[in-house]
């Protein structure tokens, strides 16, 4: 086999759930964009930090669950990935 062939059947496969388990922890810390809002970035930041300067929970609710659902959301489908790039003999 020439090295492209073995990096395209062998090494490639392996390294892939690898690949996405990183990109999983990577995306993870997009919980974290909520702390942009003090920088002034905007974002859901901005309502959970104005709720919690005006002690308005749906304030907080309406910056803080979308967040929540962005971040399962891609969990999943990272996770989905990872499991279906897995090759067979692994599983």
């Amino acid at each position: 086999m020439t090295r492209v062939q073995i990096f395209r059947k062998i090494e490639l496969p392996l390294a892939l759930p690898v690949l996405f388990a990183g990109l999983r922890i990577v995306t993870s810390n997009d919980r974290l964009a909520v702390i942009a809002a003090l920088i002034g970035a905007g974002g859901f930041g901005t309502f959970v930090f104005e709720g919690l300067g005006q002690y308005a929970g749906d304030l907080i609710l309406l910056g803080a669950l979308p967040t929540i659902g962005l971040a399962l959301a891609a969990d999943f489908l990272l996770q989905a990935a990872a499991s279906a790039t897995q090759p067979r003999s692994i599983r």
